[in-house]
């Protein structure tokens, strides 16, 4: 952005000094003979190619600058598609750790369902289905992490951090409930 701008006070700084130049060349030129007329000309010339060279030049300087911009932009963007790779694989290795330890406790209620008494049992049963639904849901929570875009990204993980309370908040109470029924 700096650059522009100096850009652009360079340019009108020529634009400037060529105005002021012309502006003198044309006074001389009033007041002076046909030899006073051809060296004002060709001072004319020679400023108007010194311009034109410096507005080449700036020109050039601008685009090596813009050029430089961009290579960091893209730099600076493929900086953060790594990162967000990076976060998307952690978050969905501990969902599947969170998976895991739900199936281990599903198995549990199930083996202790068998050893319970009816009432004791319906409650398990209750508690298990429950879980179970907080595992669909985890399933399919991973499988939109996996398939998020980097622009997605903060709408599925903010949506990630909810699931993860909920889940556990059901680990607690089916832990509760099994330690009141033994």
């Amino acid at each position: 952005m700096k650059k522009s701008l100096l850009l652009l006070k360079r340019i009108k700084h020529v634009a400037g000094t060529m105005m002021i130049v012309g502006s003198l060349a044309l006074l001389q030129a009033c007041g002076s003979d046909n030899k006073n007329e051809s060296r004002t000309e060709d001072a004319l010339e020679k400023t108007g190619d010194a311009i034109s060279a410096d507005a080449k030049d700036a020109t050039a300087e601008a685009k090596e600058d813009m050029n430089e911009a961009g290579e960091k932009i893209d730099a600076k963007g493929d900086e953060l598609a790594a990162d967000f790779k990076r976060e998307r694989d952690e978050a969905v290795a501990k969902m599947n750790v969170q998976k895991d330890k739900l199936d281990a406790k599903i198995d549990e209620l199930k083996a202790k369902a068998d050893k319970q008494t009816d009432k004791a049992k319906a409650e398990t049963e209750r508690q298990k289905a429950k879980l179970e639904e907080e595992r669909r849901e985890l399933g399919e929570d991973i499988e939109k992490a996996k398939n998020a875009t980097a622009d997605a990204w903060k709408d599925v993980k903010s949506g990630f951090k909810q699931a993860g309370r909920e889940i556990g908040d059901a680990f607690d109470k089916a832990g509760d409930k099994l330690d009141r029924n033994n």
